[in-house]
């Protein structure tokens, strides 16, 4: 702390750096703060919420670019089967699973689960890996095949798979220790 004198009054300066720490007194309880375990638990389903709702806004943004092809009657969208099946499965998937993510993240919260952390980058991930394997895979396609973007598309259902499987477990294990 430094004193500056202007017009004969005395003013205190902070010299800490504008990203300096606060101390523990400052830190309220609960707090969405990084830097102590309990609130990297909490902060999870802060993140599945906000990625669950970012989700939904781009994917049906992508849904409504999906219908004006098809009012507009776009022969490119028209004319290809494979693509606009491919495209309309990653609005579809997008959309579920940014619902997915949300449901999750309410559960997360409202029931104080504490999934693996692993778990939940593998729910986060494969809920955007998918909906892109679908529409890389439309985009960039062979004459009745999917392009080769499909392939992204089994390694995110893994993820998922691995992912619930992960969230029941720790649902269970909430609910024994609640009991």
């Amino acid at each position: 702390m430094a004193r500056n004198k202007r017009r004969g009054q005395t003013e205190t300066v902070n010299e800490e750096p504008a990203g300096a720490t606060a101390s523990a007194d400052e830190i309220k309880p609960g707090a969405d703060d990084h830097r102590t375990g309990d609130s990297v638990r909490q902060s999870w389903w802060t993140q599945s919420l906000f990625q669950g709702w970012l989700s939904i806004a781009v994917w049906m943004t992508f849904g409504v670019l999906l219908e004006g092809l098809l009012g507009f009657k776009t022969p490119s969208y028209l004319q290809d089967d494979q693509r606009r099946e491919l495209f309309r499965l990653a609005h579809t998937h997008g959309t579920f699973l940014g619902l997915v993510l949300i449901a999750a993240a309410l559960c997360g919260q409202r029931f104080k689960l504490s999934p693996p952390r692993i778990a939940v980058i593998a729910f986060r991930l494969g809920a955007i890996i998918m909906p892109v394997g679908f529409l890389l895979a439309g985009i960039w396609h062979y004459e009745s095949d999917p392009g080769l973007a499909i392939w992204l598309v089994p390694p995110a259902a893994l993820l998922l798979v691995f992912a619930s499987v992960a969230f029941a477990l720790a649902s269970r294990a909430n609910l024994s220790r609640d009991e």
